[in-house]
């Protein structure tokens, strides 16, 4: 009988081993990054960057951006009234459009209604208007007015969409409304007084001007506007006093006495008045209103190529948006870019994807040359989706061209939380993960790439990298933040760069921040 040694204690420490590995993989080792897996396939060509690609596209959810100048609108008179304002609420602003189309002035009788349907149409207008530009509302505004004769917030609204877009329909009598029903208001007095300097009406001008004046004055978009017209005023007002004073027109002088008889000339001699005269029928004689804003022909902020067949349609309204955007945050950031935004336009893509963090958003910028990429087909049916993914864009590509090319210098939570700080963007998953405890990631794990990490963990990394950010911004300003992205791009480390521009360690900092982010009610993150 052979001998069989007994291996029972063996087994027993690798199981022991085997649990202790499991257990460190599960609940100890961490767990923001994984491998980065290469692609099976090398990645297609696309403009102007062979490496940059498209994302997978799936649906997204709405989104909406309260803006200003709305009605106010309580509480709805009607189910169905009450489903259009929440497709409005919810920035479903295509099918609010259709659903307020399929009503009828005829067939609703009652005024609570019909006020209701007028203030759902004027909202409607100020969200087109912020994502698709004045031509885009100036509908809206309309309806607003015919379901509603006597709202003046709507009315106001449409003054100013008539004003920037020169309009004809902004006519004396169309003022005189707005007037009536906003007197205290001063831009509509200030636009009909423009309508009659033009028009050589010096007097009721003046009159309006005034009426206009203790409000302009102190209102900074109106302030220019006031002083342009007043001026255009004082120009004829030599005129006006001499028509007072019966002087006008004035006489000719008599002709010069001279000792030799030479021929006459048959003009009149130019009387002391004549300078004015001249200057004052030529300000009557070519109507002069307000010089218009910049017209998209006349700026040159993007340069487009296309992927696909041509679009221009498309690429004319989609400029419009990112105009918009492009001149807000220029304002907030405090930076005109040197040369214009690099645009590609994809017309062979669906614009859908996962819109609920701005994942899907970053992937559309080519952080190697700083290009914006945008698919087309669909990519307007919902203005506000289009344009939430335009400013994180222009954002992307202001940074990008401050950083001189580089952004791979600037700490990428820096470059990702500015984005979300100046673009104002309301994430939905960033909304969500908010309210969730999870472990925090250390900052110095998110200075580089965020691709290895866990889709899990992303939404977490946009709430730390917003919230370093905005300690940043609060403690230090825009401008210190932007003079250490300078230093970043000149080579400086980011421990030497917030030393010398804002007397702080990087390591400093740090641990502020995790003190800040680890209280009991540390805010917004």
């Amino acid at each position: 009988m052979k001998y069989r040694r007994d291996i029972s204690s063996t087994l027993k420490l690798l199981t022991l081993v085997l649990i202790l590995f499991l257990g460190y993989q599960v609940w100890v080792k961490p767990t923001y990054f994984t491998p980065v897996v290469p692609p099976l396939s090398a990645p297609e060509p696309s403009l102007p960057s062979s490496r940059f690609v498209l994302p997978e596209f799936q649906e997204h959810p709405q989104w909406d951006v309260p803006p200003s100048r709305l009605v106010d609108l309580g509480s709805p008179p009607s189910q169905a009234l009450g489903a259009i304002r929440e497709e409005l609420d919810r920035g479903n602003y295509t099918e609010a459009e259709r659903r307020l189309k399929q009503q009828s002035p005829k067939s609703v009788a009652k005024a609570s209604s019909r006020h209701y349907i007028a203030g759902l149409w004027n909202n409607l207008g100020i969200q087109q208007e912020k994502f698709g530009g004045t031509s885009l509302s100036v509908m809206a505004f309309k309806q607003s007015v015919l379901w509603n004769s006597k709202n003046s917030v709507a009315h106001l609204n449409l003054t100013q969409a008539y004003w920037e877009l020169r309009d004809p329909a902004m006519t004396p009598q169309f003022l005189e409304t707005v007037i009536r029903l906003a007197p205290q208001d001063p831009f509509p007095h200030l636009a009909l007084a423009d309508l009659l300097i033009a028009t050589g009406e010096a007097g009721p001008a003046a009159a309006h001007i005034d009426q206009a004046r203790p409000r302009a004055e102190r209102e900074p978009n109106h302030h220019s506007y006031l002083q342009r017209l007043t001026a255009k005023l004082e120009a004829i007002e030599p005129v006006r006093t001499a028509i007072k004073a019966g002087a006008w027109p004035p006489q000719p002088a008599p002709p010069p006495i001279t000792p030799s008889p030479k021929p006459q000339s048959t003009e009149h001699p130019v009387p002391a008045l004549e300078p004015a005269r001249q200057a004052a029928t030529s300000e009557v004689a070519r109507p002069q209103a307000p010089p218009p804003p910049p017209t998209q022909s006349d700026r040159a902020h993007f340069s487009v190529q296309f992927d696909g067949p041509p679009d221009q349609a498309s690429w004319t309204r989609m400029r419009a948006i990112l105009e918009y955007a492009r001149d807000e945050l220029s304002q907030k950031l405090g930076r005109i870019p040197s040369k214009p935004i690099s645009v590609v336009l994809h017309t062979n893509h669906k614009f859908t994807g996962t819109a609920g963090s701005p994942v899907w958003a970053d992937s559309l910028f080519d952080r190697a040359s700083g290009t914006i990429h945008l698919p087309t087909q669909g990519a307007l049916e919902d203005l506000a989706l289009f344009s939430r993914i335009a400013r994180h864009e222009c954002v992307h590509a202001l940074l990008f061209e401050q950083a001189k090319g580089n952004p791979a210098k600037v700490p990428h939570w820096m470059v990702e939380g500015l984005a979300l700080q100046l673009a104002e963007d309301p994430w939905p998953d960033l909304e969500e993960a908010e309210h969730k405890t999870s472990a925090l990631i250390p900052l110095n794990s998110l200075q580089e790439d965020w691709k290895p990490l866990l889709a899990d963990a992303v939404p977490k990394a946009y709430l730390e990298a917003r919230s370093a950010t905005q300690l940043l911004v609060d403690s230090y300003g825009l401008h210190g933040v932007q003079q250490v992205i300078l230093l970043l791009q000149a080579g400086q480390s980011l421990d030497a760069a917030m030393q010398r521009k804002l007397s702080v360690s990087y390591e400093q900092f740090r641990k502020q921040w995790e003190q800040t982010i680890n209280q009991p009610n540390p805010g917004r993150l």
